[in-house]
C-alpha cells in the first residue's frame, strides 16, 4: 500500500513541477494519442506552461479573444511557450503567450508559466 501512495505522489508532484506527468500525451480536442516526443533542445530552449483553466483554453490565431480558434488545450496540459506580449485583456490580464509547435496564442490568464518567458 505504501508503494502505491508514493507512486501516485510522484506523478502528482511531476504535474505540479511541470514535468508533464500523465498530461503530456492525453487527449486534445477529444483525440487520444501518444505523448509528443520532444528533443532535448526543444525542452531546454522553451519555458513550460500548464493550462490552469478547468474547462481548458482556446489557442487563438492572434493575441485577442476576437481571433479565430486554431486549437483547444485541456486542463493541466503542459505546453512550451515561445514568448509573451500584450494583447487583448482577459479578466484583467493583458499578457498572451505564443506557443511552440502551434501557430497560435493563449491568454496568460489560463496558462501558468513554470519558468520566466521572454518578451516577443
Amino acid at each position: 500500500m505504501a508503494r502505491r501512495v508514493v507512486a501516485v505522489s510522484a506523478v502528482v508532484a511531476g504535474v505540479v513541477a511541470g514535468t508533464g506527468g500523465w498530461t503530456a500525451g492525453a487527449a486534445v480536442n477529444g483525440q487520444e494519442g501518444p505523448a509528443p516526443q520532444r528533443s532535448p533542445a526543444v525542452t531546454a530552449a522553451y519555458p513550460k506552461g500548464v493550462v490552469v483553466s478547468r474547462s481548458g483554453v482556446h489557442v487563438r490565431a492572434k493575441p485577442t479573444v476576437y481571433s479565430n480558434v486554431v486549437k483547444t488545450l485541456r486542463h493541466e496540459q503542459v505546453v512550451y511557450l515561445v514568448c509573451q506580449q500584450r494583447g487583448g485583456w482577459v479578466e484583467g490580464n493583458p499578457v498572451w503567450y505564443r506557443l511552440h509547435g502551434v501557430n497560435g496564442w493563449v491568454s496568460a490568464r489560463y496558462v501558468h508559466d513554470l519558468q520566466p518567458v521572454r518578451a516577443c
